[in-house]
């Protein structure tokens, strides 16, 4: 028998995820049966568990693909270089991009982190999946901002941990909104705002002028 190459094993599995995190986000997680996932997935229950021995292994790696393909994406975004500032602003750029795109991959929408949670909160070993990807990134943006005051932009006085808990507490509590009350977030115009407060709040005279430099520097 031919061996499966880990190139059609990971779009296999890739395959699974997509289809299973469509069927929970439409469906719910306790409505969606594997034979539904299969059914999505134009494969048997044999194929399917080829890759996955249960329904809630699938879920755990949808939350893995969930959180940490979003974290990597803007982990890439913040090693394109330009000062810390300019980093938060293509990491924030990346985050509505995953939001508001149409071809936005099922994991990264607002119905499906309502279902992640509402387990999460019953599901020790799920818990502990978002728990951990929670702390990764709220190191991530706490190391942004400490680079900032390194480089003089960000005040030295505010406390890096808390506004990367709040930072990721807004996008959580928007998202549980958006799903729950079917309601519209603007999401572009939600960052522009927070990107204002937050300026105002946290950012040095530096930030101001190196902002301005730089506008000015792209109209000449």
């Amino acid at each position: 028998m031919p061996k499966i190459s880990d190139a059609h094993e990971q779009q296999q599995r890739e395959k699974i995820l997509h289809a299973a995190a469509t069927c929970f986000r439409d469906r719910g997680y306790h409505e969606t049966s594997v034979q539904d996932i299969c059914d999505a997935a134009k494969l048997s229950k044999g194929g399917l568990y080829t890759y996955f021995e249960s329904k809630d292994e699938i879920m755990a790696a949808v939350i893995d693909e969930s959180f940490i393909d979003t974290l990597r994406a803007a982990q890439d975004a913040a090693s394109d270089g330009g000062t810390a500032i300019d980093k938060l602003d293509r990491v924030a750029a990346v985050l509505v991009d995953r939001l508001v795109s149409e071809e936005a991959h099922p994991v990264h929408s607002p119905q499906l982190h309502l279902e992640i949670w509402a387990e999460a909160s019953k599901n020790a070993h799920l818990r502990a999946l978002c728990a951990q990807a929670y702390d990764r990134w709220k190191t991530f943006l706490a190391g942004l901002l400490r680079e900032g005051m390194r480089q003089g932009l960000i005040r030295p006085d505010i406390d890096a941990e808390g506004i990367a808990a709040t930072l990721v507490a807004v996008f959580d509590g928007l998202s549980l909104q958006e799903s729950i009350a079917r309601t519209h977030v603007d999401w572009p115009s939600v960052m522009a705002t927070l990107r204002l407060g937050l300026g105002e709040g946290i950012f040095t005279s530096a930030a101001g002028n190196d902002r301005t430099a730089a506008k000015s520097g792209g109209r000449q």
